[in-house]
């Protein structure tokens, strides 16, 4: 090489501008709500091996190639954004670039929860599946709604099954109760999770939860009948549970409804139900003997902290929890009936219809709002919640 070669080298070397990395949207300073595009420019010129984009500390996308861009949902809530990307270059080195959306100032804000109902209907005992938006009015506290988002059909979901290991369900009740739920978690799709929670008057098995079904069956052979039954505690702490997922959220019960070691009561129970949008069905393992089609009978029960009459009442407070829900109880006399009614509960989330509004002239003070969802044609029966705690 000729010293002028070297020395044309040398300086297109020194001239060479650093690798600059930075946001080319979105602009610095708008707010971003919804789905926005976010890309990435990275300048200079060392090859780049990846891209990795970041909002909130999630990973959105990473990029091998041009452009960097991603789409992205910020959601509609009024509140500053993150956005971080991470660019490794071929010799391994790495630098980023970060951008802070801001959010609107304001000086006083509403806020608007969005209300969604499941509602199932039905005519002659067969779901009807052919309506529209327009056959739907929803009443809220008395006035009607604008019907902002509607769905019909599939819709993920998240459910926790609940199944009663207390000494009444000793041998083959227990054992096609298991089945039950495994016959329920395996009618799941890959967007919808399950979490089973076995008890007797304490948690005797619980899973994570997961769509994997693997996970969801470990365990159950283990599993034996004993104790006695803390029903009220383990339905709260299910609600409880389903507060922090997303979708459809669902309690599925399979109990004969005696409850005789909570510490929670039913009157706890039906209280969270009512600040949820949870659904809650009941498999009821009744007498044979019971001639009560809803199964709203109960064996006569003492004990040395409870009377007949407190069990009872108990009893109609977990009647009235799954009916506020939009749920159902299913009354089943045989253990043949148990699997069938698990399919049963799944294909009706199924064939549900999904209506989202934002309730006018909210109150905020804690106050009970009824709702009632009205069809354009006649003889048909609607089934969603009936309500839901105004804060």
């Amino acid at each position: 090489m000729t010293v002028f070669a070297a020395a044309m080298l040398a300086l297109a070397g020194a001239a060479a501008p650093p690798p600059a990395v930075y946001f080319a949207s979105p602009q610095a300073g708008l707010v971003v709500f919804d789905e926005a595009a976010v890309e990435v420019e990275v300048t200079g010129g060392e090859p780049v091996s990846r891209v990795v984009i970041l909002l909130d500390g999630r990973q959105l996308a990473t990029l091998t190639r041009r452009p960097y861009r991603v789409v992205a949902d910020f959601g509609q809530a009024n509140v500053e954004h993150t956005l971080r990307a991470v660019v490794t270059f071929a010799s391994g080195a790495t630098r980023e670039a970060t951008l802070v959306t801001p959010r609107i100032a304001i000086d006083q804000e509403v806020k608007f929860e969005l209300q969604q109902l499941y509602v199932s209907v039905k005519q002659d005992g067969r779901r009807v599946l052919d309506l529209g938006r327009d056959d739907f009015e929803v009443v809220d506290d008395g006035a009607t709604q604008e019907i902002r988002a509607f769905a019909r059909g599939d819709m993920p979901l998240a459910a926790v099954v609940l199944l009663d290991s207390s000494l009444s369900m000793r041998g083959e009740r227990l054992r096609t109760a298991l089945a039950g739920a495994q016959a329920f978690f395996s009618d799941m799709r890959p967007l919808d999770e399950g979490k089973l929670l076995v008890y007797c008057d304490h948690t005797v098995h619980a899973t994570p939860f997961t769509s994997v079904p693997e996970v969801l069956r470990a365990g159950l052979g283990e599993i034996e009948a004993h104790g006695g039954t803390a029903l009220a505690d383990h339905l709260y702490l299910a609600l409880k549970l389903l507060e922090e997922r997303q979708g459809r959220r669902v309690v599925v019960l399979l109990s004969d409804g005696v409850d005789s070691h909570s510490l929670l009561s039913m009157e706890d129970v039906l209280f969270k139900a009512r600040q949820s949008q949870a659904l809650v069905y009941w498999i009821r393992l009744a007498d044979e003997a019971s001639d009560v089609p809803s199964g709203k009978d109960l064996p006569p029960l003492f004990s040395a902290w409870r009377d007949k009459g407190t069990y009872w009442e108990q009893f109609r407070l977990l009647h009235r929890t799954v009916e506020e829900s939009g749920g159902a109880v299913t009354v089943v006399k045989r253990l043949d009936e148990v699997e069938p009614a698990f399919h049963g509960i799944m294909q009706e989330l199924r064939e549900q219809y999904v209506l989202g509004y934002y309730p006018t002239e909210q109150r905020n003070d804690g106050s009970w709002r009824k709702i009632k969802v009205k069809v354009g044609r006649r003889g048909v029966e609607v089934v969603t919640r009936e309500g839901y705690l105004d804060f």
